[in-house]
């Protein structure tokens, strides 16, 4: 519904009815002064802008160039998965003297140089409180000799790029084991 126009006259002193106070007239010279200073003003945030621009660029290229070959060596991270599986079979079944294991060891050792030489270690995560961005929990298993939420198995080695995780650990963390006075009784009575 659309309100109709009253024709009662809108009273004195209604906004449209405000008269600005004029401006303080300010002489030539300090017309130019404030403009000066207005201009400096400006001139010095645009320069700090353009500061602050470059430093982010420069930040993001730098991080750009440390990451741009996360996704290569994470490529590379099954093989050496399988690597390790190798050289662990070739040690149980060949003996750590055999040349077999030795070529496999040298490849494994030159392939964890190369990968160190690109940023990217392999993290040490048994002992460690469980960290969602550095861990992948697989499983959970009751532990006395460990704090609850601790790592106390390596399934998948987890590897770190620059500091920043590559590939997160898949590990096994220990749970407090469940006491028979703690846990619940199975043999509930019912009640009427």
């Amino acid at each position: 519904m659309k309100k109709k126009k009253s024709d009662t006259p809108e009273p004195q002193g209604a906004p449209d009815d405000i008269v600005e106070e004029a401006a303080p007239q300010l002489t030539p010279e300090e017309a130019m002064v404030a403009e000066r200073n207005d201009l400096l003003d400006r001139l010095q945030r645009v320069s700090a802008e353009f500061m602050n621009f470059q430093k982010r660029t420069q930040r993001e290229r730098e991080d750009q160039a440390a990451f741009a070959k996360g996704d290569i060596l994470k490529a590379m991270l099954p093989v050496l998965d399988d690597m390790e599986r190798a050289l662990s079979a070739a040690g149980e079944n060949h003996g750590e003297d055999d040349p077999f294991y030795r070529g496999i060891e040298m490849v494994h050792t030159h392939m964890m140089d190369v990968l160190r030489r690109f940023g990217c270690s392999p993290m040490e995560t048994v002992g460690e409180s469980f960290n969602p961005d550095r861990h992948a929990a697989m499983m959970q298993q009751p532990s006395e000799d460990h704090a609850p939420d601790t790592v106390i198995h390596e399934a998948q080695r987890g590897y770190e790029l620059n500091g920043r995780t590559l590939r997160p650990a898949g590990v096994v963390v220990s749970v407090a084991p469940a006491d028979s006075e703690d846990a619940p009784s199975e043999d509930i009575e019912e009640q009427d």
